[in-house]
């Protein structure tokens, strides 16, 4: 087929034990473009209920961090113990993830066996990194997870020095402006309010208390009225709905293609392609969303909460999205267009 998709969707689970994963929804359509590009590094980690404040909190009120783009993916610039690179914003990841290819000098301890969307990844070993700097902030003495990501460079043509998520900026209110390509930190006291008031005040079109379990925040949204839970994943290129959700939630979609999924192993297996049709956040409908149908079990495993979809990129750029962990509120100003 012509119409190729170039996508990101890398589940990798961190484990000391195996899991099993099954086979994805089926369909008769056996033509199939090769989803190339990896992944939304989806990664339950060995420290993923360590959070880290900045050496420097403090000191800073609040801090603008400029994004990059490699594709779909968004990207900060970081010094990581004198290397410098490009460190993927990844919400989806429980704990710190770095590139062996970049600090296998480094001490490692704990290997761990890892599994992905396709198959067995290989083994993960964890390290300590003496400093951290991006932005204005800077974090010392951190444990990580080390495994291999130079798939993700390859795909991107990017050095990718490694990823992380909530549990860098979870002490401040974060909010997120993918159009904008920006990501805003404002210094929260114990309440969750702001240490100095802003003139920017973040006011929601819509917004919700949100659950969240280690450095993983979920939301819930209804597909063909049925409230499904949502993993929110800046990592993930693009939506996706588990295959086991019902076919009262897959009839909803409209199925364009099916396509062959690569993880972080060599193995590949075939997942459909489409677009969500009837998804709403509260009362807001938000239609033609890009996604994908895959088995999410192994997931909802790893994360100890049953996940129904991931909600990526095609899901942030619908606005500018706020969230406070303490107060556990997740809001959303919707762009003037997007939503239909």
């Amino acid at each position: 087929m012509s119409n190729k998709t170039s996508i990101t969707l890398f589940l990798l689970l961190v484990f000391t034990f195996p899991l099993l994963v099954a086979s994805p929804l089926s369909t008769a359509n056996k033509n199939f473009t090769s989803i190339s590009g990896l992944p939304s590094p989806v990664v339950a980690s060995l420290f993923q209920t360590i959070s880290y404040t900045p050496e420097n909190d403090q000191k800073i009120d609040s801090v603008i961090i400029p994004l990059k783009r490699a594709g779909r993916l968004l990207l900060v610039e970081a010094n990581v113990d004198g290397e410098t690179g490009n460190l993927v914003f990844d919400t989806g990841a429980n704990g710190l993830v770095f590139n062996s290819t970049y600090f296998r000098n480094h001490v490692r301890s704990d290997v761990s066996g890892s599994n992905g969307i396709t198959g067995s990844v290989g083994n993960v070993e964890h390290i300590t990194i003496d400093k951290i700097e991006f932005a204005n902030l800077t974090y010392k003495k951190v444990r990580a997870d080390l495994t291999n990501l130079g798939h993700i460079e390859n795909s991107k043509g990017i050095k990718i020095l490694g990823l992380f998520g909530f549990n860098m900026i979870r002490d401040f209110e974060i909010i997120l402006d993918t159009k904008g390509n920006q990501l805003k930190l404002y210094r929260i006291d114990k309440t969750g309010n702001r240490i100095v008031n802003d003139q920017y005040k973040f006011r929601p079109d819509y917004s919700q208390l949100f659950k969240t379990n280690s450095n993983i925040l979920y939301l819930t949204g209804k597909i063909g009225g049925k409230t499904l839970n949502f993993c929110l994943d800046t990592g993930a290129e693009t939506n996706v709905i588990n295959s086991y959700s019902g076919k009262n939630i897959l009839s909803t979609l409209t199925i364009t293609r099916r396509s062959s999924l690569r993880g972080a192993g060599s193995s590949r297996s075939e997942v459909l392609f489409g677009r969500m049709n009837d998804f709403t956040l509260g009362s807001k409908p938000i239609n033609g969303m890009e996604t994908v149908i895959s088995n999410l079990e192994a997931l909802s495993e790893a994360y100890g909460t049953k996940i129904d979809g991931m909600l990526g990129f095609n899901f942030m750029e619908q606005g500018i999205v706020c969230i406070n962990f303490v107060k556990r509120q997740f809001g959303i100003q919707f762009t003037k267009g997007d939503v239909k």
